[in-house]
């Protein structure tokens, strides 16, 4: 199965990432190294961790 960029790698949701547009919300944030080795390593460096996700797994 193809990887849609536009889907967060840990929870399956839009991630809302507009990187493309050339304005996004994800060109801003620091994203613990916690959270991105929640990324299965088939899905790494392919679509952006959800807001979502990030504020979840970053306080654990």
């Amino acid at each position: 199965m193809a990887m849609d960029e536009k889907i967060c790698p840990i929870c399956g949701k839009p991630n809302n990432c507009k990187y493309d547009e050339g304005n996004c919300w994800c060109k801003d944030v620091v994203v613990p190294k916690k959270v991105l080795d929640m990324v299965p390593d088939d899905k790494k460096g392919k679509a952006c961790i959800c807001k979502s996700c990030i504020e979840k797994y970053s306080k654990q």
